[in-house]
């Protein structure tokens, strides 16, 4: 019997250290399955996307801000498009004028995106300047995507193409089934949401600012 002790001893040393070799290869295995995953992610994130996103997040921000409310009030928005160089059409913006492209503007001026989003203050001026730089689309079965902006007119509206003047403007926040949700400026005197069926017969077109460009 004292022969056989030693080799008890020897094979519960060897079994301890399969255990603990086991542990040890189950942690980097672990570790390992980790990282894979933490890469293949950052692999999968698009920076077009990621920068769509940025720009409806900024102008998510100021979601409420009015022309009566002195805590959020509409003024800083105009502000923030009045300080910016150059001023379209040399016009100083005035609290008492209409603001929808004056959100739009002011949103593209604080995300640095006014190379491919033209700062205007009127709707009809901004879509001349998408269709300059070749980002307009007006067909009425086109589906927009995150980051996109919207132009409605309630001129020409009709069951046939809506190509009356623009007179109001979104930026669009998501698309679910058929209807799009919008963040406005000067919506009821405020910045709120919309929701708006694809194809409506009030949208004018869309500006598609090139974000591809800014992500390279």
């Amino acid at each position: 019997m004292v022969h056989h002790q030693p080799s008890r001893r020897f094979a519960a040393a060897i079994a301890a250290a399969v255990l603990i070799i086991s542990l040890l290869c189950g942690c980097t295995v672990a570790q390992a399955q980790e990282t894979t995953l933490t890469t293949s992610t950052a692999a999968e994130e698009d920076p077009i996307n990621t920068l769509r996103q940025q720009y409806v997040d900024t102008a998510l921000k100021y979601l409420g801000y009015s022309e009566s409310s002195t805590v959020k009030s509409h003024k800083v928005i105009v502000d923030l498009y009045n300080n910016h160089e150059p001023l379209a059409l040399d016009y100083k913006v005035k609290y008492t004028d209409s603001w929808c492209a004056v959100f739009v503007s002011a949103v593209a001026i604080e995300c640095g995106l006014t190379d491919i989003i033209p700062t205007e203050c009127g709707c009809e001026r901004q879509i001349q300047l998408f269709q300059e730089l070749g980002c307009w689309q007006e067909d009425d079965d086109y589906i927009p995507t995150t980051g996109d902006i919207i132009y409605y007119s309630d001129k020409g509206k009709s069951s046939t193409d809506n190509t009356g003047w623009s007179n109001h403007v979104g930026i669009v926040v998501s698309v679910v089934g058929n209807r799009i949700q919008v963040i406005e400026g000067n919506y009821d005197n405020c910045v709120r949401y919309r929701s708006i069926t694809v194809g409506d017969a009030w949208i004018r077109g869309y500006g598609l600012p090139d974000y591809e460009s800014k992500s390279t």
